[in-house]
């Protein structure tokens, strides 16, 4: 039989890749993860049903107008890309800047930061200036003053936010005032910002009329429902992209890890034919394929035409769940993504102190917040595990080891087919620790659909009897073409 990487495009080096991204993939894991996803972004949205004026509304917890102000003026600042604002120090162009440069690094141990001053008395007051406030007025790009005026201002910013201005100086009093006010309002200076302002859209940033929220929020909620259920999925799939964001970006302060791992997972449905399996689209079109020919004969009945026969109308396709490169794609990309994600949260662990010293694992067990510590059987369990060290030691430190190792490990060792249901039974026990211990029930639910991405069909099927249904089985795989005739000749030959 001929293999899959027979058919690829790229040299055999690349073959690897090429097969890993574009080999048709069987969709039936994207429709149940379709399902599941669904019913928790219908949860999810339905409960802003509740509070919708207190979370989206003109007047809610974060208001319009300081929703707006952070969209139109919050800062963006680009880091140096070699980790300094300093400009490199140029050569010197005559005997003066020669000589101000060695007195410079002769006095200071350094190289003295752009422009050279055009005098000695420039010089001066620059050294005077670094001499007072122990700082080079240049250091952020600023060039000597040219007035006294430039000269006050330069002392006056230094002495209230301890570092230089940037450049350039205000034109007038009122620019140092509105440079003051934007200062105090976001923390940094607006004349070091890349840009200004947050390129965000949200219905609810111009739908502010209470009925018509009601009315853009049950379309939103029954667009989830149709999703959930694969009702014109491709479209649905992108309207609930589309309006899950709507209520992300209104109001960031209420984000939680569950909506960003929704919109995730929304994003790869969409990519991937996600109603090619599970949907009632497949309900329809099984439904259109015996329908059909009395569909056309009733029209032709409607134009008074002749009717045609039952043999004469060509048939609709039958319905089958067919590979796709679009299924392996979005499947792919959601397996990177996934490992991304694990791999993040494990290496930014390792920037507390907690994790290292064993200590993280009891600042979610004790914490108020988060733990059922209304429940006494609860309670009671901490203070056993408190009063033995040695057993309280194994618990959090050894709980936190296998955390770390979960999350660093996971992109790098799932792929392996004797370790990928190691990783997935760890992550059932990692997220149900984190649903019954942090009260973070819908984002444990959503992370362990995203690992859901690494079921194979046959688990998919297996999964679907288990919950009483009886699907068709899965499709076999599409024979393989004949070999052409100079392959097999090689192959005899071989």
């Amino acid at each position: 039989m001929k293999k899959i990487t027979d058919n690829l495009a790229l040299p055999q080096w690349l073959r690897g890749w090429e097969q890993f991204w574009f080999t048709p993939a069987d969709p039936s894991l994207l429709g149940l993860m379709r399902i599941c996803c669904g019913m928790i972004v219908v949860y999810t949205l339905f409960a802003y049903s509740f509070s919708l004026q207190e979370m989206m509304g003109e007047h809610a917890w974060n208001d319009m107008q300081l929703r707006m102000s952070q969209v139109r003026e919050h800062p963006v600042i680009v880091p140096s890309i070699n980790w300094s604002n300093i400009a490199p120090t140029p050569q010197p162009r005559n005997e003066f800047e020669r000589e101000y440069l060695e007195d410079y690094k002769r006095k200071f141990a350094m190289l003295p930061p752009p422009p050279y001053p055009i005098n000695q008395e420039q010089a001066d007051m620059l050294e005077t200036f670094r001499n007072t406030f122990g700082i080079d007025m240049r250091v952020n790009g600023l060039p000597p003053p040219r007035t006294e005026a430039e000269l006050e201002y330069a002392k006056e910013y230094t002495r209230n936010h301890n570092i230089t201005p940037p450049p350039a100086y205000p034109k007038d009093e009122a620019e140092a005032e509105a440079i003051e006010r934007y200062i105090e309002r976001y923390g940094t200076d607006p004349r070091i910002v890349y840009t200004k302002g947050q390129r965000v859209f949200s219905l609810w940033f111009h739908v502010l009329d209470p009925n018509a929220m009601w009315t853009v929020h049950i379309l939103i909620v029954f667009v989830s429902i149709l999703f959930t259920i694969g009702f014109a999925t491709r479209i649905t799939a992108a309207a609930l992209w589309f309006g899950s964001l709507n209520y992300i970006q209104r109001n960031p302060t209420m984000v939680f890890g569950v909506d960003t791992m929704m919109t995730i997972m929304l994003l790869y449905l969409m990519i991937g034919p996600s109603g090619a399996a599970f949907s009632v689209d497949n309900v329809i079109r099984r439904w259109w394929v015996k329908a059909k020919p009395g569909f056309v004969q009733a029209w032709y009945r409607w134009r008074r035409q002749p009717v045609p026969s039952i043999a004469d109308i060509e048939p609709a396709a039958p319905v089958e769940i067919v590979p796709s490169v679009s299924a392996n794609l979005a499947i792919r990309l959601l397996q990177i993504h996934v490992g991304i994600i694990y791999l993040i949260a494990g290496v930014s662990k390792l920037l507390g102190n907690s994790w290292w010293t064993g200590e993280a694992l009891w600042g979610t067990l004790g914490n108020f917040e988060f733990a059922p510590m209304q429940f006494e059987i609860y309670r009671s369990f901490l203070a056993f595990i408190g009063q033995y060290q040695w057993l309280y030691a194994l618990i959090m430190t050894g709980g936190g080891l296998f955390t770390l190792a979960f999350e660093i490990g996971y992109i790098f060792l799932i792929w392996q087919p004797r370790l990928r249901w190691v990783f997935l039974a760890a992550a059932i026990l990692l997220h149900g620790f984190i649903g019954l211990f942090m009260g973070l029930k819908t984002f444990s639910m959503m992370m362990l659909v995203m690992n859901m991405a690494f079921l194979k069909k046959e688990e998919v099927y297996a999964f679907i009897r288990m919950i009483g249904l009886n699907p068709a089985a899965p499709p076999a795989p599409p024979a393989a073409p004949p070999p052409k005739l100079e392959t097999a000749i090689a192959s005899a030959k071989s």
